[in-house]
This record gives C-alpha cells, sequence and structure tokens, in this order.
C-alpha cells in the first residue's frame, strides 16, 4: 500500500478521544464508515511506532483482521467495524463454552495467519478483537491493533527491549523485552480464552507473577474439556507451551464440550 503524501479526511468526523499521542475518530470516507487514528504527538519515537502500525497493517490481508484501508504519514484509516469488542461481552458475564471455542476458533485461524507472516501481534486482549454485529461467532471475530507488533519483515523493532504489554495477557518472557516469539501469543491467547470462560484472567496480581514473586492463580475454570487447553498456554517457559496455533487448534477441535 503506498503512503499518501497528502493529509486524508473524513467526512462527519465524530471524536472518540485520544490514547497514547494518538487521535481516535469515526466518519465518512469514500462513501463508508471509517475508524481513523490520526498522530498527534511530536515525539520521533512516537511517530516512528506509528509509521509501524502502518506498514505491518499495510501489507497484511485476512478476512477475520481489520484491513488497513489508507495511510499518510500520520493517519491511519481503517474500515468501522459494527458491533461491540469482546470486553464488553465478557463484562456481562463470562460467554458459554460453546460460545467462547467458536470465538477462539476465529482467533486461532487469524493469529495463526500472523505468525505465517512473520508478525507476532504481542497484545492480544478481549479489548482488541472486535465482533462485527456482536456475533459470538468465529466469522465475526476482527483482530485490531497492530501497535505492538513484531514484524520480522521489518529492517527494525521499534518496540526492541520494551516491556510493552498489558500485563495481565503477557507473557513472562515478552514481560522480561523479549519480542518476536510467537509462543508469547500463545500464552495470551490461553489467558483471553480462560478470561472468557470465567469472566477474569487467571492472576489477580498479575505483575506478582511475572516476576516470579508469586504463582497464586484462579481454579481452572469449566468445562474441563477445555482445561487441557488452557494449562497448555500458560507454561511460564515458551519450550513447555504449545509451539503454534495450529496445535492449539487441533486440541480444540478434539474437545467434547457436550461433557
Amino acid at each position: 500500500m503506498n503512503l499518501s503524501e497528502q493529509p486524508l479526511k473524513v467526512k462527519t468526523p465524530i471524536p472518540l478521544g485520544f490514547r497514547a499521542g494518538i487521535e481516535h475518530l469515526r466518519g465518512e470516507w469514500k462513501n463508508r464508515p471509517v475508524f481513523m487514528k490520526t498522530m498527534s504527538s511530536s515525539d520521533p519515537e512516537q511517530q516512528e511506532r506509528f509509521a509501524h502500525e502502518g506498514l505491518i497493517n499495510g501489507r497484511l490481508s485476512h478476512p477475520l483482521l481489520v484491513p488497513l484501508l489508507a495511510h499518510s504519514e500520520r493517519q491511519l484509516i481503517f474500515p468501522f467495524i459494527e458491533g461491540c469488542t469482546l470486553r464488553e461481552v465478557i463484562e456481562a458475564g463470562p460467554l458459554a463454552p460453546a460460545q467462547a471455542a467458536s470465538v477462539f476458533s476465529g482467533l486461532l485461524d487469524v493469529v495463526g495467519y500472523l505468525h505465517e507472516q512473520g508478525v507476532t501481534h504481542h497484545d492480544l486482549k478481549p479489548e482488541n478483537v472486535m465482533l462485527e454485529g456482536g456475533r459470538l461467532e468465529a466469522g465475526a471475530v476482527r483482530l485490531i491493533d497492530l501497535g505492538m507488533a513484531h514484524d520480522r519483515q521489518a529492517s527494525s523493532d521499534t518496540h526492541a527491549g520494551t516491556r510493552m504489554g498489558t500485563p495481565h495477557f503477557m507473557a513472562p518472557e515478552q514481560f522480561q523485552g523479549l519480542r518476536g516469539d510467537v509462543r508469547s501469543d500463545v500464552y495470551a491467547l490461553g489467558v483471553l480464552l480462560w478470561d472468557a470462560l470465567a469472566g477474569q484472567p487467571p492472576y489477580a496480581d498479575p505483575l506478582s507473577w511475572l516476576l516470579g514473586v508469586s504463582c497464586q492463580r484462579a481454579p481452572l475454570p469449566k468445562p474441563a474439556a477445555l482445561q487441557p487447553l488452557l494449562e497448555g498456554c500458560l507454561h511460564r517457559h515458551p519450550a513447555d507451551r504449545f509451539q503454534s496455533t495450529a496445535e492449539m487448534l487441533r486440541m480444540l477441535m478434539a474437545a467434547d464440550l457436550t461433557l
């Protein structure tokens, strides 16, 4: 995707707030509803990270990944997804096992695609999972926000050595600054599934777990058929986890949710 040399403009813009020096708004662009990010910070490091997000998004294409429609030096435009986030659903109560499994299968599909393309998301959490139309099914999943992603095809990593991420969903090695290991996403996916089934992540104090101070974890959520999947994602050491989303998908498909 080519970088637009001119600022991108949307009709009837509606501000949605600011986060980390980036303005979020919705509006209309080329006769379709869109979501636009605008970099308002003058910090060169933040600007570099913003450009990094655009470059990664621009080369990817998957039906369950919200596509980048256009970008300029300071703007990114995406389709506006009518629906809700997975977090909004969880806040209303845990998902039924069949619903959680369906949504999770969609996530494994799109995250597996990212890994095939050399991209590790590094910020997988319910807030970054849109559900088109609010439907709790695989085909409604729309993954967003590659702002913290690691791309093996990039000439440099703008987040190298940082502890960026969301503690509840960060693997211990990611917390230590290691990036680009897809097994960090495997860990985050396990936490995400746990959150969907239990209504909350496994560690009430994730920083103590990440620092190795405490290993106190909530009881495994039901159903029992999905517990081996959860356990296989959440080991402290990457070598002990599932090594790919394909392994996870095989176990998910084999789970008997009627038990």
